[in-house]
């Protein structure tokens, strides 16, 4: 198989070929700056999640965004390894969180070292991927820190609405487009800003991102029902488990209010709450808003860019929503 004909792939969502040198040299400083302590226990838990492996989904779209103006830059892959650093740290601090035992296949790092050297691995790799932003310069640093806001925002407040199964859908939507799609739309305006792309460009690549990390959460959220942990990583129904109802859970709920009644009264075994779910076309419903969203993002971008490089934006949006076949 020749190179052009290879695609380089991440778990189901697949990366264009001919991005695999950019995404080679983001991960090689990804690497070097997770890994740049002398102190071994620092190194291994900082590296501990990238070595696990990972879509790097957010990293491939500052480098796929950038192909809509200069491509190649040295400040694109800086941003590209940043964002992927602040996604990882945030991923230690939600799994101190909430107890998550594996993520990614592994062990969590608080279950490996303990809480006080997950914290601090988290924050660690934080900085470390805000240096590298501040080192990138320009408009890097204050659209990182503004998705660290936003990140941060949606978390808090997700945990004011655990365990309300009578949450509004759109107050869910708002809370994911805070804490997922965020990071996802500062990626690709990460790729612009450091490419040179028009302003026009820059828009429409900020509004695809946004959509499409919309449907990558619902995916992911959709996946917690009905995926084993060879596909996530981690147990079926954990945010049922844990009090977090999303989307499909949310629409059940609000075509079935006894639904809502059982899991008030600790009832939140899926076994017992995904056939309802499923019943009430909760499921279905959410699937179909994925794929509507998936759509949208590549309305955004419509008439931008090649025809190719158009293409591998769809690769993207196609992987994605491939994972719920």
């Amino acid at each position: 198989m020749s190179r052009s004909q290879r695609i380089a792939s991440r778990s189901v969502i697949t990366i264009p070929y001919w991005l695999e040198d950019d995404m080679e040299r983001a991960e090689a400083l990804l690497t070097a700056t997770a890994g740049a302590s002398a102190h071994p226990l620092v190194s291994e838990a900082c590296l501990h999640l990238a070595k696990a492996g990972g879509k790097r989904l957010r990293p491939a779209l500052v480098l796929l965004a950038s192909r809509a103006g200069q491509r190649g830059r040295r400040t694109t892959d800086m941003s590209a390894a940043a964002i992927e650093l602040l996604h990882l740290a945030s991923l230690y601090h939600d799994d101190v969180l909430d107890e998550t035992e594996t993520r990614r296949g592994v062990p969590t790092a608080h279950n490996k070292w303990g809480v006080q050297v997950a914290v601090l691995a988290g924050d660690y790799l934080f900085a470390a991927g805000c240096a590298l932003g501040a080192d990138a310069g320009g408009e890097v640093p204050g659209i990182l820190s503004r998705a660290i806001v936003a990140v941060c925002e949606g978390e808090i407040v997700e945990t004011a609405a655990l365990s309300d199964p009578r949450r509004a859908v759109e107050d869910y939507f708002q809370t994911i487009r805070l804490k997922t799609a965020s990071l996802f739309s500062a990626a690709c305006e990460l790729g612009a800003v450091t490419s040179g792309a028009s302003a026009e460009v820059r828009a429409a690549l900020m509004a695809y991102g946004e959509k499409l990390g919309l449907a990558f959460q619902v995916v992911d959220d959709v996946l917690d029902l009905i995926a084993g942990p060879n596909d996530t990583g981690k147990g079926r129904g954990t945010d049922l488990q844990e009090g977090v109802f999303t989307l499909p859970v949310l629409l059940a709920c609000a075509r079935d209010p006894e639904l809502g009644t059982r899991l008030v009264a600790g009832d939140r075994t899926l076994d017992s709450i995904l056939p309802t779910v499923k019943a009430t076309g909760g499921l279905e419903d959410a699937i179909s808003m994925a794929r509507d969203l998936g759509a949208g993002a590549l309305e955004e971008i419509t008439g931008v860019g090649s025809a190719a490089w158009r293409e591998g934006m769809e690769t993207i949006v196609e992987g994605v929503l491939g994972q719920l076949r």
